[in-house]
């Protein structure tokens, strides 16, 4: 019963409004990030030059707890280990704000990671285990948990944002608009990001398609090697769109840290 029903669980998640739609398309007219050069020629590209240098640069010990808000965060995960992420107030203000709000609220412990595809991205922060899971009643496994949407700090929604989805950068899932989408939904899909995040698992035409299309806000700069072991992770729905994990990967915190 329980693996019908993890089943379902992956169906019902192809189907869920936040998503990356863009993820294997390749969008026409639109400036690409050289990622074939990245760590090795950087292109002329010296923002994205300095952010890959950074990228998971040092190690969660090099972290302290912050008693006040700042623009470091330490994602603690169940079974796992720690993700410290750098948070990108001058690239996305609105979205930085929204996800510090979000960790001072407490709003992201105990989430999980459902969403998983390797070679492309992990996915949180949006639904909860269903602590009266019971699979003789056949309720679901999760519970979906939103907060109000925010604007999409993104290029093709007006907002200047050189932040390129390589690998370790973190960015915002939203609804995604389809190809013959009125301007009403189209806006609306652009600024439907609310609490969902994910995090690059490596820098290829999948994640450099989403370039000015989703709002990046930060990156990794340490635990990558948890970001390669949950991405690679045993999934129901291998090869969907949406991916579960066989085995929950929970939140559990995410807290302000400092610099040692």
């Amino acid at each position: 019963m329980k693996r019908f029903l993890k089943i379902i669980c992956v169906v019902v998640a192809a189907f869920m409004c936040i998503s990356l739609v863009a993820c294997y398309k390749e969008p026409t007219g639109k400036a690409r990030y050289d990622y074939k050069r990245s760590k090795t020629g950087y292109g002329e590209d010296i923002f994205m030059k300095n952010v890959e240098k950074e990228i998971d640069s040092y190690k969660a010990e090099d972290f302290v707890p912050s008693d006040q808000q700042s623009d470091y965060v330490l994602i603690k995960v169940k079974g796992y280990g720690s993700i410290v992420v750098l948070l990108r107030h001058d690239v996305a203000p609105l979205t930085v704000e929204n996800f510090k709000k979000l960790t001072a609220e407490k709003f992201y412990d105990g989430t999980i990671f459902h969403r998983v595809i390797e070679n492309f991205m992990i996915q949180g922060g949006g639904n909860i285990v269903n602590p009266d899971y019971d699979p003789q009643k056949g309720n679901a496994t999760y519970i979906a948990k939103s907060s109000p949407s925010i604007t999409g700090e993104f290029t093709s929604n007006g907002f200047t944002n050189n932040l390129k989805h390589v690998r370790g950068v973190i960015s915002m899932a939203r609804v995604g608009a389809s190809a013959t989408a009125s301007k009403e939904e189209i806006q609306y899909a652009n600024n439907s990001a609310s609490s969902q995040f994910f995090i690059v698992h490596k820098t290829n035409e999948s994640s450099t398609n989403l370039n000015g299309d989703y709002a990046s806000f930060g990156y990794v700069l340490a635990g990558m090697d948890v970001v390669d072991a949950i991405a690679t992770c045993e999934v129901w729905g291998k090869g969907s769109e949406a991916p579960l994990p066989a085995i929950d990967i929970v939140i559990e915190s995410v807290t302000f840290v400092e610099p040692k």
